[in-house]
């Protein structure tokens, strides 16, 4: 994942949860931070939104962290940006 990904991933979470950006950290499990699983899909759709990707069901299961979602962002991104470039 990019810094500016997981940035960007960081400051649309903190805004979808109302809380300050310094109170997420990366690593952290989203469960460990007192995320739950419904904020948790707030967050996932916000990201969809802001980078007008769809993240599909089976990778959302298997997102724990924000740094795992910022993976995911960059590998959709990237793999939409290789279609349009054949």
């Amino acid at each position: 994942m990019t810094p500016q990904t997981l940035a960007t991933v960081r400051r649309i979470a903190s805004e979808t949860l109302h809380v300050p950006e310094g109170t997420l950290k990366h690593n952290t499990p989203l469960a460990d931070a007192g995320v739950d699983s419904l904020s948790a899909l707030e967050i996932v759709f916000a990201v969809e939104g802001h980078y007008g990707i769809s993240i599909g069901v089976n990778e959302v299961e298997q997102i724990r962290s924000l740094s795992d979602l910022a993976a995911s962002v960059d590998r959709l991104t990237d793999h939409e940006m290789s279609r349009y470039a054949e």
